[in-house]
């Protein structure tokens, strides 16, 4: 049976190489990470993958609410673009 949607060209992927995401969590209501918390992040991540040092734009979604041991926080997910 055929799908509705056709297959996706090629040319519609954005090829990258490998890069950093990091979850960042912070006090329910606290205000997001900062742009040095979060590149701090970035830096560790891509130390621990074992890539060169890069000073690379990024995104930040969130917060999303979660719970933990019965505490409250809200996390925020961040990657290189």
């Amino acid at each position: 049976m055929k799908g509705c949607n056709p297959p996706p060209r090629p040319e519609s992927f954005d090829v990258m190489g490998p890069s950093a995401l990091v979850v960042l969590r912070v006090a329910r209501g606290a205000p997001p990470p900062d742009a040095e918390t979060v590149r701090a992040a970035i830096a560790d991540d891509r130390a621990r993958l074992r890539l060169p040092p890069a000073d690379a734009a990024y995104r930040l979604a969130g917060p999303y609410a979660i719970g933990v041991g019965g505490r409250t926080f809200d996390e925020y997910v961040a990657w290189e673009v």
